[in-house]
């Protein structure tokens, strides 16, 4: 009889352990279909925290943390087709096509191929800058966002807001994993992290809404 009983509460044990790893990779299988991350890498080259050094005209090396001064100092315009804007770190910044020879991190920030516009269905525009102290380190401060925080693009005859769900970092070594809902469209931000040298940060934004410009 003993013996019986134990058979029936082996049994029982199994049954239950069974029925809770079906449950489990049912569970699995619906969030995977809901939520369809998606593994994308991109290739991507920063010089780090700090812009490439450059040589003025008298052999000087400067860099952009220290311009070179002139007698006629002059401002460069850029004809942008989209502006980003983030309200909690006071950005708002012009972009250039991407097929401009002005679009790279040294002197706007960059729109990374391959990348889509914010009207494109499920696109991810992707988007890179430095994070260092020089007049070119539009991201210097993204290290102060959280999930949860706005992300907004002007382009053309609309405002596509974005909140920010995601923020990792990875490897600087010329490649950058994009984790990503690619049944939403979405937007990615990517930048040196603060206070290392060999880790770059990845903000993914999904879109919430968008509003026609006044």
């Amino acid at each position: 009889m003993k013996k019986e009983m134990n058979i029936k509460r082996a049994i029982i044990i199994v049954m239950f352990i069974l029925g809770i790893i079906g449950i489990i990779f049912l569970s699995y299988n619906y969030v995977i279909s809901k939520i369809n991350l998606t593994f994308e890498t991109i290739n991507l080259e920063l010089y780090g925290n700090k812009p490439p050094e450059e040589v003025n005209d008298n052999n000087e090396v400067v860099t952009n943390d220290t311009p070179v001064i002139t007698e006629t100092p002059t401002k460069t315009y850029y004809n942008y087709i989209a502006y980003l804007e983030i309200p909690k770190i006071n950005l708002k910044q012009g972009l250039v096509s991407i097929d401009s020879k002005n679009n790279n991190v040294d002197k706007n920030i960059q729109i990374i191929k391959p990348s889509d516009f914010p009207d494109v269905t499920n696109g991810n525009l992707i988007l890179a800058s430095h994070s260092g102290s020089s007049s070119i380190s539009y991201f210097k401060h993204l290290y102060k966002l959280s999930t949860g925080d706005i992300v907004s693009v002007d382009y053309e005859d609309y405002k596509y807001n974005y909140q920010i769900v995601n923020i990792y970092n990875t490897p600087k070594n010329g490649t950058v994993p994009i984790y990503r809902n690619t049944n939403i469209t979405t937007i990615t931000l990517i930048t040196c992290t603060k206070d290392s040298d060999t880790l770059q940060t990845v903000y993914i934004g999904e879109l919430t809404n968008k509003e026609v410009l006044t």
